[in-house]
């Protein structure tokens, strides 16, 4: 990608898409500007974006065309390989998490598969459940075998996930495919040849303390190691992985990567909870479009960032995100070049 102060960004962006979604020339006009449009007015409100969108026409028209165009899917694979172009070669950490929201009664529920990226992830590919609540192993297994399929050659070095995500056949899964579990347990989770709960096995740890299970256990049918660790709020983290322990709870706590995302997605971003969309064949593109506008902003920032000094915090994290900066020069950009 170029960077947007070369080039307007309607013009780097579409280009970035045209090589990505081989489509209709008007389909991937609509595409462009409605990217653009939710850089823009941060939200994802088809009749808020009618105003904002770069499209001829009256609003009524421009509002046609956009609910026109969410009607209609994407083929299959075209955006992870999008997503892909911006990631550096090699294996992925992917992260799998759920976001949800409620439209009036209805459940709005989306399994979401990213890779780790720069202190946020980035979406791959995701399924929408039919129910409020957490998935099942089939619903995992489904979109991790789509990715795989989708993406031969690309190579996953683990998967990070919520104690949510557990159960036999998932863990199995995950060891047939040849994908490292770096997993949070729940405290009921057991362990050893008596089946204590690991709750007990790790009782009295010290805030900061990471303690070792001593040799490699069955957990949920698959031969991990197991440690744990307690925060400065009380809270313990049992880890099930494989490699050594540091490395892995550092790379562990990428797993908030994905809250990032979906903070960017939703209420510091894009408002993804105000669509009024619940078909999932249309709320999925609609987090096509947002999926895109977020790589564009968080991308652009890094490149910003890269050129810029940025304030750093005593902490070590950046005093404005990527995504953030990403997100203020794309519409410095609109303002001063009247691209929409």
């Amino acid at each position: 990608m170029k960077t947007p102060g070369i080039r307007p960004p309607h013009d780097t962006l579409q280009t970035a898409l045209r090589s990505a979604f081989p489509v209709d020339a008007r389909r991937l006009l609509v595409f462009t500007a409605l990217v653009l449009a939710v850089i823009h007015a941060r939200t994802v409100v088809l009749y808020s974006l009618k105003a904002h969108v770069a499209l001829p026409g009256s609003l009524t028209a421009r509002y046609q065309r956009l609910t026109r165009f969410v009607q209609f899917s994407f083929p299959e694979g075209l955006f992870p390989r999008f997503t892909l172009s911006f990631l550096p070669d090699g294996p992925l950490d992917l992260i799998l998490d759920r976001t949800n929201w409620k439209f009036r009664q209805q459940d709005v529920n989306i399994l979401l598969l990213s890779a780790v990226w720069n202190g946020f992830s980035l979406p791959l590919m995701w399924t929408l459940l039919p129910h409020g609540g957490s998935s099942d192993s089939r619903n995992r297994e489904s979109l991790v075998e789509r990715f795989v399929t989708l993406c031969p050659g690309q190579p996953v070095r683990c998967l990070l996930t919520d104690r949510e995500f557990i159960g036999r056949h998932w863990f199995q899964f995950l060891e047939q495919n040849g994908i490292a579990p770096w997993i949070r347990l729940p405290a009921r989770t057991t362990i050893g040849k008596h089946g204590l709960p690991v709750w007990a096995v790790f009782k009295n740890l010290q805030v900061g303390e990471v303690r070792v299970w001593r040799r490699l256990a069955l957990i949920y049918g698959v031969s991990l190691w197991v440690a744990a660790t307690k925060n400065a709020a009380g809270g313990t983290l049992y880890l099930a992985y494989r490699g050594h322990v540091g490395q892995n709870f550092r790379r562990y706590a990428q797993r908030w990567q994905a809250e990032n995302l979906h903070s960017a997605l939703k209420t510091r971003g894009f408002n993804l909870e105000d669509t009024g969309l619940t078909r999932a064949e249309r709320v999925s593109i609609l987090l096509t479009v947002a999926s895109v506008a977020f790589i564009w902003a968080a991308v652009t920032g890094k490149l910003l960032a890269a050129r810029t000094a940025v304030q750093i915090k005593s902490h070590g994290d950046r005093a404005v995100s990527v995504f953030r900066l990403g997100l203020n020069q794309s519409l410095f950009l609109h303002n001063h070049l009247g691209n929409l």
